[in-house]
């Protein structure tokens, strides 16, 4: 695999033995002017995440270019680490794989396929993919995802090599996701991008202030720790899975929001269809199908893998639905 590969692909296996082998310490990285553009690579990825939703394909003439872009992978997943900013880690990994994703459907098959592989998509034969793990990665709260309308044929869904991509970025945004929660970047960051991390901060508070809906009576803070979760996850425009999409909808209908805010909230979904959220919405609420779902137990949200385990506070574990918290949460002022 070339280097340039390896530059727009710096979260493979290849890509991080390259990197080994170059020997070069997270203090040159940080502090030798050789690596000055690595640096700034580095915030513009972020930057462009923040502000694009997208992080850029950066020019690489040579191979000094595709050096640079390698390295300023880490550079930017260190300084969004270090903002400790929900938000930010969601928009940052989704950006990331949507340029992955671009630069996917352009690859050959087989190397869509051994990139899967090598993140445990348990892949069959050519393009087909086992049920199971089609479901645990494709956005099936879209219509056209949901398995029943995939061909599908003793447990494998067939795919095309631009679907098998779009279920790979999903994978890698979840996996993304997950090492900057478990990132732990060097203090020196916060010094070396000391100007930088102060102005994404104040974009932050900017983008928070006016992603803010009128939640009415409703109040946030009191929301469970599954409901914020999957709230956050909606704002910050990433693809939350039917069964969250479910879950956050019974919710907030049945403390009283209407249609149209919930609908605002969903507004930032990178797949989003006014039309067909709109008609989800009012289905799951009872406006057309005649039935009002309920919002679903806390045992339910555990068996469906939404519950935020490390997040659960002490009301939490005395409690068996969501509901309950928020209006004990009202009840006691807190």
């Amino acid at each position: 695999m070339n280097i340039y590969t390896l530059a727009k692909y710096p979260f493979l296996k290849k890509s991080k033995e390259f990197v080994k082998k170059e020997r070069v310490s997270t203090e040159e990285i940080l502090h030798d002017p050789l690596y000055e553009r690595a640096r700034d690579m580095g915030i513009q990825r972020v930057n462009d995440a923040l502000e694009k939703g997208v992080v850029g394909d950066y020019t690489m003439l040579d191979e000094t270019d595709a050096l640079m872009t390698i390295f300023s992978y880490p550079v930017a997943r260190m300084i969004v680490a270090s903002i400790e900013s929900d938000y930010l880690r969601n928009r940052y990994s989704l950006a990331e794989t949507k340029r992955i994703y671009l630069n996917l459907k352009k690859e050959d098959k087989d190397f869509i396929v051994d990139t899967a592989k090598e993140f445990g998509m348990d892949i069959a034969d050519g393009l087909k993919i086992y049920f199971t793990e089609y479901l645990k990665n494709a956005p099936t709260w879209s219509e056209k995802w949901k398995l029943v309308n995939m061909p599908l044929q003793k447990g494998l869904v067939e795919l095309k090599k631009a679907e098998l991509a779009r279920l790979l970025q999903e994978n890698l945004r979840n996996r993304m996701h997950a090492e900057l929660l478990r990132l732990y970047p060097p203090p020196e960051i916060k010094k070396v991008f000391s100007e930088d991390i102060t102005r994404i901060r104040n974009v932050l508070q900017r983008k928070e202030a006016e992603g803010k809906v009128d939640m009415g009576k409703a109040s946030i803070s009191k929301f469970p720790p599954c409901m914020r979760q999957l709230l956050a996850a909606v704002q910050s425009g990433i693809n939350v899975p039917h069964v969250g999409r479910f879950a956050i909808v019974t919710f907030l209908n049945s403390i009283g929001m209407e249609t149209d805010e919930i609908l605002h909230l969903f507004s930032k979904s990178p797949d989003y269809d006014e039309e067909r959220t709109r008609y989800q919405i009012e289905h799951i609420t009872g406006k057309i199908s005649g039935t009002e779902y309920n919002t679903p137990s806390c045992s339910s949200i555990k068996t469906w893998g939404i519950c935020p385990v490390e997040k659960m506070d002490s009301l939490c574990k005395r409690i068996k639905h969501p509901l309950s918290y928020y209006r004990y949460k009202w009840r006691n002022k807190k």
